[in-house]
């Protein structure tokens, strides 16, 4: 993508909806999609005393015979949730308007919008920027290859809660809108999908959704000012969501102020975490090492307490981020702590370290193999393969990962353990290779699922064969 900008300047004015600070828990579970975090931003109410950035740089376009007729144009709506609305539209000359100052598509997304007044961007407002118009060139040749001109003007599943997207295409006196709501579970062929994608990735519309690398660059070639309070929402709600490490990184070093004093008076009103705080915390839960040293480095470790540091550390898995790892032990934090038990939990399977996690999380979804690299670099560290919970279960139980189960038998884990209810690790699975494996390390089939099943019944409800073949040839297991 060409980001120069021949005159850049900076328009601050605000966003369609200067509520965009409002944070709460009850937005992390799409009570209201004003959370694009995975959890709450921690900095509710600093909505109405400050209104976030948007930026337009002036951009003149270059002249190019044969494009003045051309437009393309995507736009995606809220959803039941936190999904970004937003509308990206190319010209023939290159030039890029990304706006969240949409109306609903439709009567759902009219409905979406009253829960989800965020719209899921990091940056809401008006941007522009500039491509060449020979990618606009190459995005036209993909649309012909889609047969763009021959698709339905819609494909609509007999579904709820997800965000629409409306391509358009016009060249010249010719115009095509093509509406997907979920299509390609209505008939919609995937080159449609591709095209929406490509068109955000030509765009670099990234940047502003979600924080990419592109992002910087753009605010600094718009004189943006990396002090202002609008560096801090960026840096804070960055962190909590989807920005990469080397963004929020840079929005620190380039002085994002992160402590509440910097802040307008009355920004914060009542109880709330101050930004560094915030973020450190979030550091862990995302596994940004790099992120988590610089705010150490800057005392927000100190601030935000050691002991709950690691008891983050734990409940997140330690960001299923072998970096981290690393970065935690060396800041002189205990890398297998277990929080302590909360008579106020309804978890009954407590004081669990990031170890045990790590067999679950979420964190690891987008990259198992970083599974196994946390498992190996925790256990370097000093994790224990044998640390009992509170149900006495030890990391082997529910492990799905034949690796991952690996690795903990390989430094010291001991499948002949049982839990408080007298089962062994390998009634946390009924995958028949990990029941296999566990057997072969001298686990216990005798006992009961939480079904009431014993193994063997659960072997043959399940079609674990190779664990029935085992059975049948290892009668005396009975007695482990």
């Amino acid at each position: 993508m060409d980001n120069t900008l021949p005159s850049p300047s900076a328009n601050f004015r605000p966003p369609p909806e200067p509520d965009r600070l409002a944070r709460s828990d009850a937005c992390a579970n799409n009570d209201s999609g004003e959370s694009m975090a995975a959890r709450s931003f921690r900095l509710s109410g600093m909505i109405k005393a400050a209104s976030l950035l948007a930026i337009t740089a002036a951009i003149a376009p270059t002249a190019a015979s044969g494009t003045d007729k051309v437009e393309i144009s995507l736009t995606r709506s809220a959803c039941f949730g936190a999904c970004p609305a937003y509308k990206l539209t190319i010209d023939g000359h290159g030039l890029v308007h990304f706006t969240t100052g949409t109306d609903p598509v439709d009567e759902v997304d009219k409905l979406h919008r009253r829960y989800a007044r965020a719209r899921g961007v990091l940056l809401p407002g008006t941007h522009e920027d500039r491509i060449s118009p020979e990618a606009v060139q190459a995005l036209l040749k993909q649309f012909e290859a889609a047969n763009f001109w021959r698709l339905k003007n819609e494909y609509r599943a007999l579904a709820t809660d997800s965000p629409t997207q409306v391509m358009s295409l016009t060249v010249g006196d010719r115009h095509k809108r093509v509406v997907d709501y979920m299509g390609t579970e209505a008939g919609m062929p995937d080159a449609v999908r591709n095209l929406e994608e490509a068109v955000d990735r030509v765009a670099g519309s990234d940047r502003w959704v979600k924080g990419t690398a592109g992002l910087i660059p753009w605010l600094e070639q718009a004189h943006f000012d990396f002090h202002s309070n609008q560096a801090t929402v960026l840096a804070l709600d960055g962190e909590a969501d989807q920005a990469d490490e080397a963004t929020v990184l840079a929005l620190i070093e380039r002085g994002a102020p992160l402590d509440q004093t910097a802040l307008p008076p009355g920004i914060l009103p009542g109880e709330v975490t101050v930004a560094g705080v915030s973020m450190i915390e979030d550091s862990i839960r995302r596994g940004h090492a790099e992120v988590f040293k610089r705010l150490a480095k800057d005392g927000w470790l100190d601030r935000f307490g050691k002991a709950k540091a690691a008891e983050s550390f734990a409940d997140t898995a330690a960001g299923c981020s072998p970096a981290l790892v690393d970065a935690f032990a060396d800041a002189g934090l205990d890398i297998d702590a277990a929080p302590a038990r909360n008579a106020d939990s309804d978890d009954e399977q407590q004081e669990r370290t990031a170890l045990a996690k790590l067999a679950a999380t979420y964190n690891c979804w987008e990259d198992n193999s970083a599974r196994i690299r946390t498992a190996e670099r925790l256990l370097a560290r000093g994790a224990h393969p044998n640390h009992r919970d509170s149900k006495g279960r030890t990391p082997l139980y529910g492990v799905e990962n034949l690796d991952l189960l690996n690795v903990l038998l390989a430094h010291g884990a001991d499948a002949s353990l049982k839990s408080n209810d007298g089962n062994s690790m390998l009634f946390g699975s009924w995958t028949d290779a990990i029941v296999l494996r566990l057997l072969e390390a001298g686990a216990s089939p005798k006992g009961r699922y939480d079904d009431g099943r014993t193994l063997a019944q659960q072997a043959k409800a399940r079609n674990m064969r190779r664990v029935q073949q085992w059975l049948a040839a290892h009668p005396e297991a009975l007695r482990r």
